[in-house]
């Protein structure tokens, strides 16, 4: 959830390649970004690729003293994604709940193309994986620590 990738997908619209690493980086803006009370949906701030708003919104922050590079405005926004989930498992949250809605795994109309469950089990692993969480879902101990979050 929280990222719409659909504008960056179109290269390679019916590929599973590279799509875990976009949805944690389009998360990781969006949760920066709207802390600032910004909507990414104003163009060019959805259709630019998400870079284009993070440029602005650093250099808003910069201007009210606020000194932020890419790196840090992204890790405001990891370190957010990472607060929520922890609150998510806190209440029961796991893997179980990591679901699309069955009609992705049924054949497209037009196209014949279906995300099949083991290329979602794959990706949700590459996710997990590059969000530095275990195999459930759950942030690990040296995510937590390299974020200064603690649980």
């Amino acid at each position: 959830m929280r990222a719409w990738t659909i504008g960056m997908e179109l290269e390679e619209q019916f590929s599973t390649k590279g799509k875990a690493k976009l949805t944690k980086d389009i998360q990781d803006r969006n949760s920066a970004t709207w802390c600032l009370i910004a909507c990414d949906n104003i163009p060019p701030n959805a259709s630019s690729g998400y870079g284009v708003f993070m440029d602005h919104s650093i250099k808003a922050l910069d201007t009210l003293g606020w000194k932020m590079d890419e790196g840090k405005f992204m890790e405001v926004g990891e370190r957010i994604y990472n607060l929520t989930r922890l609150f998510n498992v806190r209440e029961g949250f796991s893997r179980k709940d990591d679901a699309l809605p069955l009609r992705f795994h049924e054949p497209r109309a037009d196209t014949g193309w279906k995300l099949t469950k083991a290329d979602f089990d794959m990706m949700l692993d590459e996710y997990y994986s590059i969000r530095g969480w275990d195999s459930d879902g759950k942030p690990t101990q040296a995510t937590l620590t390299r974020l200064g979050i603690e649980a």
